[in-house]
């Protein structure tokens, strides 16, 4: 995947390696945050083959991790097809054996109350399951680092084929979190870019990266 930034080069995004961009200029930076969070069209993503592809199509924009991500929001409906997808024969046997049994159970209460009521015959796995309360643990929501490794995971599962984006990770994270992070990156053969304003260039602190830097001059480095 390439992103495509008139007047730079195309900056290069591939699977496993995970790509910061990084800026010392203030319009730069902000033109990246507009468009990553499709509130404009002047840059665009393009395939190998340079056919372009949109920005909603080819980029899915986590932003700042660290703040109010909701990860039951962001992948409890998808997780919710998948977890049904992957159920045994056996699984889904049990399954309606038992809401059977507590329709049945709901379904007497009724006969108490001298009004026309019924239950229905069907049986809705992805019902069950959020009956059931699946959720993310709790204790994510001040884990900045488990926030992203479980983000990175969980796209992994439902084979999420976009760039996964994110900012400002080097501010929060250790630089050993850092770099456990880059290898769960290509240990899960994902695509992962990572924006951040920085006044200095860093191709130092991500030797094992592939680096861009545009300077606050419009001047473009690469460390590829």
């Amino acid at each position: 995947m390439k992103l495509i930034y008139y007047p730079f080069k195309s900056f290069t995004i591939d699977a496993g390696e995970p790509t910061i961009l990084e800026t010392g200029n203030h319009e730069v930076y902000r033109n990246l945050l507009i468009n990553f969070t499709d509130m404009a069209d002047n840059l665009n993503f393009s395939d190998d083959t340079l056919e372009l592809i949109s920005t909603t199509k080819a980029l899915k924009w986590f932003g700042d991790a660290s703040i109010c991500t909701d990860l039951n929001k962001l992948f409890l409906p998808q997780l919710y097809k998948q977890i049904k997808l992957n159920l045994t024969a056996e699984q889904n046997r049990i399954i309606t054996d038992q809401s059977r049994t507590l329709k049945n159970v709901v379904l007497e209460a009724t006969y108490s109350l001298d009004l026309p009521l019924n239950i229905g015959d069907q049986i809705a796995t992805e019902k069950v399951l959020k009956f059931c309360d699946l959720h993310f643990d709790t204790s994510l929501s001040t884990n900045c680092y488990g926030i992203i490794e479980t983000i990175l995971k969980t796209a992994k599962e439902l084979n999420e084929q976009r760039i996964l984006g994110f900012m400002n990770i080097s501010d929060y994270l250790t630089l050993q979190e850092l770099q456990d992070l880059f290898e769960l990156i290509r240990t899960l053969d994902l695509t992962v870019l990572i924006i951040k304003f920085s006044e200095n260039q860093r191709s130092a602190e991500f030797n094992n990266c592939r680096y861009y830097y545009i300077d606050q001059d419009y001047v473009d480095w690469r460390y590829e």
